[in-house]
C-alpha cells in the first residue's frame, strides 16, 4: 500500500496537532506559553514513554542533512533530535513531514551586519 505524503507549515500544524506536554522533564524543551516543553529525549525514561504511545501520534524531530530542522510523523530514529506526541493521530496510510528552517550562520552574519563584501 503507498503512503500519502503531505507537507505542512509549522502554522497549520500548530492548529491541528496539539501535543502533550512532557510530564517527565520540567524543563523539557518546545514550550508553548507556560509550562513544561513537549520535547522528549532520545533515550531513557522518556524514550520508554515514547515508545508504548499509539504510533500515529508519534512525532519525530529530525536534524535535515540541509541544515533545518524537519518534524516527521512517526518514529524514527537516524538523525533524530527527539520526539513529540500529538494528541491527534495522524490519518492511516499518511505520512507528514513540517520544515523548520534555521536561520543560516552567513544569514546571521549579513543581519548583523558582519558579511564580507
Amino acid at each position: 500500500m503507498t503512503e500519502t505524503f503531505i507537507e505542512l507549515s509549522e502554522e497549520v500544524f500548530d492548529a491541528t496537532y496539539a501535543l502533550v506536554q512532557n510530564h517527565l522533564d520540567p524543563n523539557a524543551s518546545w514550550a508553548d506559553g507556560e509550562g513544561s516543553g513537549c520535547l522528549f529525549e532520545t533515550y531513557g525514561e522518556e524514550l520508554d514513554f515514547v515508545r508504548k504511545q499509539d504510533p500515529r501520534t508519534i512525532w519525530t524531530l529530525l536534524d535535515g542533512d540541509d541544515g533545518d530542522l524537519y518534524l516527521a510523523s512517526g518514529y524514527h530514529i537516524v538523525n533524530r533530535i527527539g520526539y513529540l506526541i500529538s494528541t491527534v493521530p495522524v490519518p492511516c496510510d499518511v505520512g507528514i513531514q513540517v520544515h523548520i528552517p534555521m536561520e543560516k550562520e552567513e544569514e546571521a552574519d549579513e543581519a548583523n551586519g558582519d558579511g564580507h563584501v
